[in-house]
């Protein structure tokens, strides 16, 4: 007999501006800018926020939202429209809440890496991804030819650098991946002149792990 209980669904958070819009995902920068959200609401409610976001302040337009989140209060801020892409749905017709539409809205980093300036976002749920999944990502942003069997001493380094760091949401996570500094190619290079990255799949764990 299974008795492992299903996840819990979901609490949905208020948006403060916007009666009726509630949020049930939040990710944000270290500077609280919106890298993914996913929002729910009635059609017109939804419609409104996405006219809202489109125009200026003056106008009455939204550069930043509250959400009422199980720690308080979320400040998550609208300064990257340029970047932020948005997909939407509909439940069917025949439901028990109506007209009801849950939108996205997040970082278009989220998708697609910026190769020209090396930066990148793996959204995660709850920190759930492997390391393949980074590793896969750090190479495709790099234009470092970086081998497999460096992965492990590779991302060691570039987490001690904050070049990949930690990002922690509201039901989703992500890891903020940065490879434009110039250091980087620095240290590859060093790493290789200390024999800790070799051509030798079966290099020593010590040189590999070495501090």
């Amino acid at each position: 007999m299974n008795t492992e209980l299903p996840p819990a669904a979901p609490e949905l958070l208020p948006i403060v501006e916007l009666p009726g819009v509630f949020a049930d995902a939040l990710l944000r920068d270290e500077r609280g800018g919106l890298l993914f959200c996913s929002l729910w609401g009635r059609d017109t409610a939804i419609q409104e926020l996405l006219a809202r976001l489109s125009v200026p302040v003056e106008e009455g337009g939204l550069r930043s939202l509250h959400v009422e989140g199980p720690q308080g209060t979320e400040t998550v801020h609208f300064d990257r429209m340029p970047t932020t892409d948005k997909l939407s749905g509909r439940l069917p017709p025949k439901n028990l809440f109506g007209n009801l539409v849950q939108l996205w809205l997040y970082d278009r980093l989220a998708v697609e890496p910026d190769r020209a300036n090396r930066r990148a976002l793996l959204l995660q749920r709850n920190a759930t991804h492997g390391e393949a999944a980074l590793w896969h990502l750090v190479r495709s942003v790099t234009h470092l030819p970086l081998l497999d069997h460096w992965n492990e001493v590779v991302l060691d380094v570039f987490r001690q650098n904050d070049w990949i760091r930690p990002l922690r949401g509201i039901q989703v996570d992500a890891v903020f991946v940065d490879l434009g500094s110039d250091a980087v190619e620095v240290e590859i290079s060093r790493l290789v002149r200390e024999g800790r990255l070799t051509l030798d799949t079966d290099q020593p764990a010590s040189l590999r792990q070495a501090a």
